[in-house]
C-alpha cells in the first residue's frame, strides 16, 4: 500500500489539478503546477501504473438529463458469501445502477440508481426482493434532491476549504439532448479524457462539433465537471459516509457551509428519507479523525443534531455518474 506521505509534492500538485479539472490537458496542468509537460506526463502515468488514478470521471447533472438519484441501504445476512456474491454481481451488471459499495458499519452495501420513473425503481426493486430476500436483514431507501461535491482540499495539507468550488446535481428542469450528445454522454461517462478524435470518430463527426456539442453541455449544465478516480487505500485513506437526522431542519445552509470549508469532506448530499436528513462523506486517514469531526460537529451544531449513522467504504465495486 502507498501512503500520501511517499508521493512528492509535484505528485499532490498534479492530483490537485486532476481533482478540480480531470479532462484539462496536461500541458495546463504542466502550466498550473510549473512543471515540464514530460514530467506531468510520466507522473499521471506512473499514478495509474501504481493503482492510485484508478480513472477519470466526467460528473454530470443527471437531472438534466431526467433522471432521479435512488440510493438504498442494504444490511445483509452473514451466512451465504456466495449468495452475496451473486448480489453483488447483479447489481454491478444492472444498467440502472451508478454505485455499488461494501461498507462496514451501519451497512453492509450501499448501492446508487439513476431512474427516469420512480414507478420503473419500484418494480425493479421488488423483482429484486423477491430474488435476494432471503439474504437482506433490513434496507433503507431514499430519495436524493441535492448533491454537492466539493475538491479534496487535503491533498496539499490545506486546513480549510477556502477556494470553495463546488459541482451541484439534481435539482434542474431536464434539457433536451439528440442521440449525437447521448453517444458523447456515453463516452464522457467511461472515461473524463476520452480524446475528441476518438469521440468525432464514433460520432461520424468532425471535431470542431464535437468541440462545439461538449461546450453546449458544460453551458446547459449537463457536464458540471470532470472528477479524478483516486484509490484512497492506495493513499493510506478511507471513505466514511456519515447521514444525520436532525433535530432541526433549518440548520440545513449551515451544515453545506460548514461541510464545504472542511478539507476533508468531499460531498454533501440532502434527501427524502424516512429518518436521513442530510448526509456528508469524508477521506480521512484514521478513525480518530473521524471521532474528531464528529464531535466538532456535535458542538458546533449543539441540540440540532438528533442522531447520526456512518459507514466506511471498504470497496467501490462500480461508481459512475450515470447509468450505462
Amino acid at each position: 500500500m502507498e501512503d500520501d506521505s511517499k508521493l512528492t509534492l509535484k505528485d499532490k500538485r498534479i492530483l490537485k489539478e486532476l481533482d478540480l479539472d480531470a479532462r484539462q490537458s496536461n500541458s495546463k496542468i504542466a502550466k498550473k503546477t510549473r512543471l515540464s509537460k514530460n514530467i506531468v506526463n510520466y507522473r499521471i502515468k506512473r499514478l495509474q501504473e501504481i493503482g492510485i488514478i484508478k480513472g477519470f470521471n466526467t460528473v454530470f447533472d443527471y437531472s438534466k438529463l431526467g433522471y432521479f438519484l435512488v440510493r438504498v441501504y442494504i444490511d445483509l445476512y452473514e451466512h451465504d458469501s456466495e449468495k452475496e456474491k451473486e448480489l453483488i454481481d447483479f447489481l454491478v451488471k444492472e444498467n440502472s445502477t451508478g454505485r455499488v459499495s461494501a461498507t462496514v458499519g451501519n451497512w453492509d452495501l450501499i448501492v446508487s440508481f439513476y431512474v427516469k420513473e420512480i414507478v420503473d425503481f419500484r418494480t425493479f426493486w421488488f423483482e429484486f426482493l423477491e430474488k435476494y430476500r432471503p439474504i437482506i436483514k433490513e434496507y433503507n431507501t431514499n430519495i436524493v434532491t441535492e448533491n454537492i461535491l466539493f475538491r479534496r482540499a487535503y491533498l496539499l495539507g490545506e486546513t480549510k476549504d477556502t477556494l470553495l468550488q463546488k459541482w451541484s446535481r439534481g435539482t434542474a428542469r431536464v434539457e433536451k439532448v439528440d442521440d449525437v450528445d447521448e453517444k458523447i454522454i456515453h463516452l464522457l461517462t467511461e472515461n473524463a479524457r476520452t480524446p475528441i478524435e476518438t469521440i468525432a470518430y464514433k460520432t461520424k463527426l468532425g471535431s470542431m462539433a464535437i468541440i462545439y456539442r461538449i461546450k453546449q453541455l458544460i453551458k446547459k449544465e449537463i457536464i458540471v465537471g470532470y472528477k479524478i478516480n483516486i484509490d484512497l487505500g492506495n493513499l493510506g485513506y478511507d471513505y466514511y459516509k456519515v447521514t444525520l437526522e436532525l433535530e432541526d431542519t433549518k440548520i440545513v445552509k449551515n451544515l453545506i457551509t460548514y461541510c464545504h470549508q472542511h478539507p476533508n469532506i468531499i460531498s454533501v448530499t440532502e434527501s427524502i428519507s424516512d429518518n436521513v436528513d442530510f448526509e456528508f462523506n469524508m477521506e480521512l486517514k484514521d478513525f480518530n479523525t473521524f471521532l474528531k469531526i464528529i464531535d466538532d460537529l456535535k458542538k458546533e451544531f449543539k441540540k440540532k443534531l438528533r442522531n447520526y449513522k456512518y459507514v466506511r467504504i471498504l470497496r467501490n465495486h462500480k461508481n459512475v455518474y450515470l447509468p450505462s
